[in-house]
């Protein structure tokens, strides 16, 4: 066993070499990957819109490539769905990473053969940090469980489309499927309650070791795991070590997690989207994520308020500060130019380039002025029922604007695991967090524009039944914390009859 051990080991740091040149020279990363971007692509035909031959600098690059969002990239995608090569990459995408969120459309990102290291070869960066940062290379031996939306591709004029997480399963080498559950014909259970149950009997055959999920399915999953097993996490696998949680703040919905992975484990997040792997924690003693910069990703940013203007300010990595929301901006090697994902950061240090999520662009609310992010809202319910001895599964905000006349206000949809002992004074505090971290929003309630928020509680699995009615059951759905119109409240309302 210390001869494998050591095997292990010395495989596992030859690979991280990669994660240590990155971390050695990021800005030189960046820059290859652009000018080998503009390169490989100067024949297709966004190239030659662009005038890719002309471009030798980044300030080149800006002059020429204008910021777009998914509407406006819209033309040049339809053009690749009938059929035409060489668009916006060389040839035509391998795959379409089909994405769309709870209320908006269904979005088509193209997925190259050069792109899929951005998310399989990305996808090591994580552990590979872990193990060799902090010698913890006992996952190995055991088993990894994903969470991931269902394995169903369609067609669309020969090329294969599913979400992205189904790609990357379809594509992770033999020796890595060894290590992951599920398996394909799991995941291809159309049923995402009999796709549960069929992991919840599998992993109670294996020595899990890693868990990779969404909160609320993992909340999903550890709950009908104890009711069908009877027995605590810790029993049913006792060398579990690390929780990979991804896509959102996870500190208001620990707690409850706790509640049922009842011993000692490690916190990882992680920053994945359909365009690629963005960003891993790289530290287990402080929040944050690094940047992964040398894996098909040339990253630009700008910042939050200035999104909308005519000619916002535009910076590279090596512009960067800490403390300044920006607005994320991605080139890929998918043939993404200029795309704002609608995701906002901030870097909490600079080199190493570590980032923190501060929301989505269309996810906030401002319906009288106020401007409540997602960051908001989630460290104060956070820390709201920390103190009172609550617990979160889901939670989402929204505008409630009456026509009888009566004063609006935020309304709260929240599906506690833990209620706490007073409602009211649940609200007061929340109201109270928001309006500290928020003056726009304290002055709106001072002056009475509006109320101070409500709270309309969300039965047990009430979020769970909303996905399930709407048929966002793919494992990585998740719901939208905050939106600056009642549309998504009110679709949740007339489901769960609230």
């Amino acid at each position: 066993m210390h001869l494998f051990d050591s095997i292990i080991s010395s495989i596992l740091r030859f690979k991280y070499k990669k994660v240590t040149a990155m971390l050695a020279d990021p800005l030189g990363c960046q820059e290859r990957l652009m000018q080998s971007f503009v390169e490989e692509a100067k024949h297709t035909a966004f190239g030659k819109d662009h005038d890719f031959d002309n471009i030798r600098s980044y300030e080149d690059f800006k002059a020429r490539v204008p910021l777009r969002n998914y509407e406006q990239l819209l033309p040049y995608i339809e053009r690749i769905k009938a059929g035409e090569k060489d668009i916006l990459w060389k040839g035509r995408p391998a795959y379409f990473g089909k994405t769309s969120g709870t209320t908006s459309k269904t979005k088509y990102i193209p997925v190259t053969e050069d792109s899929l290291n951005n998310h399989i070869g990305a996808g090591q960066y994580s552990a590979l940090n872990y193990a060799c940062k902090y010698n913890k290379v006992a996952f190995v031996k055991g088993k990894s469980l994903f969470f991931s939306d269902g394995h169903f591709f369609e067609d669309i004029n020969g090329i294969k489309t599913a979400p992205i997480s189904t790609i990357g399963n379809s594509r992770v080498p033999w020796w890595y499927k060894w290590l992951r559950l599920p398996s394909d014909e799991i995941n291809a259970i159309p049923d995402y309650k009999e796709r549960i149950g069929a992991m919840i009997d599998l992993a109670g055959k294996n020595d899990i070791r890693i868990i990779v999920a969404m909160p609320v399915w993992l909340l999903v999953f550890l709950r009908g795991l104890k009711e069908k097993t009877g027995n605590d996490f810790k029993q049913l696998f006792p060398n579990f070590q690390l929780l990979i949680l991804s896509g959102m703040d996870y500190e208001p919905f620990l707690p409850e997690i706790k509640k049922y992975i009842d011993m000692p484990f490690d916190v990882y997040e992680t920053y994945p989207s359909t365009e690629g792997l963005l960003a891993y924690q790289d530290c287990l003693e402080e929040r944050g994520m690094q940047l992964i910069l040398n894996n098909g990703i040339f990253f630009e940013f700008v910042p939050v308020n200035e999104v909308f203007n005519e000619n916002p300010k535009r910076v590279s990595l090596n512009e960067v500060e800490t403390g300044i929301s920006y607005a994320m901006v991605l080139n890929t090697n998918a043939g993404l130019w200029g795309y704002i994902n609608g995701d906002t950061v901030r870097f909490k240090t600079v080199f190493p380039h570590r980032i923190e999520i501060t929301g989505r662009i269309a996810q906030y609310i401002s319906a009288f002025g106020e401007h409540v992010t997602v960051e908001e809202t989630e460290k104060s319910i956070a820390e709201t029922a920390n103190e009172c001895n609550a617990t979160i599964v889901e939670y989402t905000v929204a505008p409630n604007i009456k026509d009888d006349g009566t004063l609006p206000y935020h309304e709260w949809f929240i599906e506690f695991g833990e209620m706490p002992k007073d409602m009211a004074d649940f609200a007061a505090r929340l109201d109270k967090k928001i309006c500290e971290r928020n003056f726009s929003y304290k002055d709106v309630v001072t002056h009475k524009a509006i109320e101070p928020l409500k709270i309309t509680l969300v039965p047990k699995g009430g979020f769970e039944e909303f996905l399930r009615v709407a048929g966002k059951t793919g494992l990585q759905q998740k719901v939208p914390h905050a939106r600056n119109d009642y549309q998504f409240a009110a679709q949740l309302k007339q489901a769960l009859s609230l």
